[in-house]
């Protein structure tokens, strides 16, 4: 089965212009690279960890993810914690190591993606 592409770009044109003003969590992640980044990030580990229980959704591994060229430490915080205020991530203290942080996608945060990404269902 071949792709239609032309099919593929009028669908991310009709996504750019109305998933901005129905989704807000997709919205907010997808404002800057890094953003969108930190967001494939945390939704990977999060459906990742639900399918193998390991426990790697903490921020250094995150931080690690993120190719070093596109933001630092300090900008990539304060996305983060940015998304926390805005409560479209937890952040929550390690069980096992209490210098360190778990980052999970909200509800909301969950939703929205798995709604907004049924638009690219067959591609």
């Amino acid at each position: 089965m071949t792709m239609n592409y032309l099919k593929f770009l009028q669908t991310l044109k009709k996504d750019l212009n109305q998933s901005n003003s129905d989704f807000e969590t997709v919205k907010f992640f997808r404002k800057d690279i890094v953003s969108v980044w930190i967001w494939f990030c945390v939704l990977e580990q999060y459906y990742n960890n639900n399918n193998n229980n390991s426990n790697n959704s903490n921020i250094e591994n995150i931080i690690s993810e993120i190719p070093k060229e596109y933001a630092s430490r300090p900008t990539i915080f304060k996305i983060i914690d940015y998304a926390v205020i805005k409560k479209y991530f937890e952040k929550i203290v390690d069980e096992n190591d209490k210098r360190k942080y778990n980052l999970f996608p909200t509800s909301q945060t969950i939703k929205e993606f798995e709604e907004w990404a049924k638009v690219f269902k067959g591609f």
